[in-house]
């Protein structure tokens, strides 16, 4: 009886942990563009095969010659300063001053007053001259530091060919061999990755689902999404009921500023007719009436329960989401 237990004690930490890597077998690559002829900005390796692996270190290497090329250019930037533009600015501050001094002078004011601004006068030339050298040692030292940071390197190592290059390698490697162009990207869950595109609506920007085909499986049409989860990674909250046929793990999804629930096929499960407060995320749990949500009537603000149908189950008569009792 003990040995049963300890084999399936064992078995059922292992079957944990193989889920564990399973969610974080797909690693997400993100790369800067080159130029805007190259168009591969976001990709996934599947980390459990050698392409995987090798994918990955094609990456590290574009990432660590893309931060080498732009630390370059920041150093040409410092070698190329001129200090000449600074102490114009530096002669327009002084000499503005001056003038607004001698101004104070033409106006009726006391002797001692009149005394204490011809001394700040006074001193204006010296304080003039000092700032002025400041800045010219300032200037001097940046572009030291510019020359001593790009001291024995060589511009060719991080040239456009040879990053579009090490591109044109990690393509056959990245899952689906699919070139996207996309400006949001998460990692996957339950093979699933959220991606999204810029926009320019005032509710957000425009997000879908690949899956691990490297297909969009989602169209990128709401404003925002959560990763899918379901029962089997989430124990106190029930994102897919044990017993639907399917088992497919449903999301919160917002349109403007309604929020429901999507499946993994895109289907509308939860009619995106609810209100949208500081979160768009609609989480079940199991109740002694079932399993039921918090959910904020959109017209009235107010707070009630609903079933997985969108159905409410208490009314919402409640001010804040705390006084809805599950």
């Amino acid at each position: 009886m003990t040995r049963f237990r300890i084999t399936f004690l064992t078995v059922f930490v292992l079957c944990g942990v193989l889920s564990a890597q399973a969610q974080e077998r797909y690693k997400t690559i993100g790369l800067e563009k080159v130029n805007e002829a190259d168009t591969l900005r976001w990709c996934w390796a599947d980390t459990w095969t050698q392409d995987g692996k090798r994918s990955v270190q094609l990456a590290q290497l574009y990432t660590d010659l893309f931060t080498q090329r732009m630390q370059y250019r920041s150093n040409q930037m410092l070698q190329g300063m001129d200090a000449k533009e600074a102490l114009d600015e530096q002669d327009a501050y002084w000499d503005g001053l001056r003038k607004t001094y001698q101004d104070m002078l033409k106006q009726d004011i006391s002797e001692e007053e009149k005394a204490d601004i011809r001394k700040l006068l006074a001193e204006i030339d010296k304080n003039k001259a000092e700032s002025k050298r400041q800045v010219s040692q300032q200037v001097n030292n940046l572009a030291q530091e510019g020359r001593s940071g790009n001291a024995g390197v060589n511009p060719a190592d991080f040239s456009d060919e040879r990053l579009l290059t090490i591109k044109q390698n990690l393509r056959k490697y990245v899952l689906g061999r699919k070139i996207w162009g996309f400006d949001r990207v998460r990692d996957f869950r339950n093979g699933f990755a959220a991606v999204g595109y810029t926009s320019d609506d005032d509710f957000g920007d425009r997000w879908g689902f690949v899956n691990r085909e490297g297909r969009l499986a989602i169209p990128c049409v709401w404003n925002d999404v959560f990763n899918f989860n379901n029962h089997r990674y989430y124990k106190t909250s029930v994102y897919d009921n044990p017993q639907d046929e399917d088992d497919r793990p449903w999301t919160s999804v917002r349109k403007g500023n309604l929020v429901g629930m999507i499946d993994t096929t895109g289907r509308v499960r939860v009619p995106v007719r609810f209100g949208f407060a500081n979160r768009a995320q609609i989480v079940f749990r199991q109740t002694e009436k079932g399993e039921l949500a918090p959910a904020r009537d959109a017209k009235t603000g107010k707070w009630g329960l609903i079933n997985r149908k969108g159905e409410w189950k208490v009314k919402p008569i409640y001010k804040d989401e705390e006084d809805v009792e599950l």
